[in-house]
């Protein structure tokens, strides 16, 4: 006989809980895979009538979130999501402590899936030194399709939703260039995190012909510069295989504290 009444809700509908979920892990949750979770299934884990916990579920069937408010039922709840909703595994940052120790129970493999990093509280930063034929600046709604073509271009990524994503962070002034005689060199972004008080998470991307120069590593100089002047600790990952990124990241001032783990059930 099932314990819980595991049944589909709104991430929205979740607010009070997910907020009690932050309060419980070791650091800031990276603000893409928040994302992510957000555009993931959501399961209410009600017993009786009250709502007493939360899944999060994605189509993979990879579980990105759980949580109970009495942790000494989630054991049980757990092992009733995952064999209810024949959930294959999860992705759980370290910093999620109880979550992870419930995946470890199941798991039969685990791989590291990407990196967080961080800003000591008081390192140095040093200056972003920026060629001297270029221009650092917020991007304004004329520079939107620039910024959309050289996402493109760069990454590959679809245009239709980086219009969206990218007029989001426009309007918000949350999103920088780097331009050079010849147009856009990088792009850069600092979102203060809706979720988390205090965080910005930052991240950027440079033109394949202007890597290898240090701009990567500047831009994210400039980005904790932005993230401290409004009063926010700065924030990023990158994926595990992404060594250049993670040069950069460390060479900017960064430090690696937490990881994004993949594992299997």
């Amino acid at each position: 006989m099932s314990m819980f009444t595991i049944q589909p809700t709104g991430a929205d509908k979740l607010s009070d809980l997910k907020a009690k979920y932050r309060t419980t892990v070791a650091a800031p949750l990276d603000g893409m895979w928040e994302a992510f979770t957000g555009m993931a299934d959501h399961y209410s884990i009600m017993e009786g009538s009250n709502t007493v916990g939360y899944c999060a579920v994605n189509g993979e069937k990879k579980m990105l979130q759980f949580f109970m408010s009495a942790p000494a039922s989630a054991s049980a709840a757990f092992k009733q999501v995952i064999g209810q909703l024949n959930v294959v595994g999860a992705i759980v940052s370290t910093a999620e402590t109880a979550f992870l120790g419930h995946c470890m129970d199941y798991q039969t493999s685990v791989s590291e899936h990407a990196i967080m990093y961080h800003v000591e509280d008081g390192a140095a930063c040093a200056d972003a030194k920026f060629p001297a034929d270029t221009t650092f600046r917020s991007l304004k709604s004329p520079d939107l399709q620039t910024a959309v073509d050289f996402a493109v271009a760069t990454l590959g990524a679809d245009a239709g939703w980086l219009k969206s994503y990218f007029g989001d962070l426009i309007t918000r002034s949350e999103l920088f260039g780097l331009l050079g005689n010849d147009g856009l060199i990088a792009t850069g972004e600092c979102r203060p995190s809706h979720t988390q008080f205090g965080f910005a998470d930052v991240g950027m991307i440079v033109g394949t012909s202007h890597r290898g120069k240090g701009i990567a590593t500047n831009m994210l100089r400039q980005l904790i510069r932005e993230s401290t002047a409004q009063g926010l600790k700065p924030i990023c990952s990158t994926e595990h295989g992404n060594i250049p990124a993670q040069k950069a990241i460390t060479k900017a001032g960064f430090t690696n504290y937490h990881r994004i783990l993949e594992i299997t059930f």
